[in-house]
């Protein structure tokens, strides 16, 4: 699983996962950045790469 980006205004990410791609939500917990996907809380850090891109407000 890889975040491909992640959106701050909308407040989700864009994730590849199994060769699909998937949109979630995502909630900031204690200053870090999570994702829900298949109904589990993953921290955004743990699965960013190189090519990830980030959109702000």
């Amino acid at each position: 699983m890889t975040v491909l980006c992640v959106n701050r205004i909308l407040k989700l990410v864009q994730i590849s996962s199994g060769g699909r791609r998937y949109t979630c939500p995502t909630k900031e917990i204690g200053g870090e950045l999570f994702f829900r996907f298949r109904n589990e809380w993953h921290k955004v850090l743990d699965f960013t790469s190189k090519l990830t891109s980030e959109f702000k407000e």
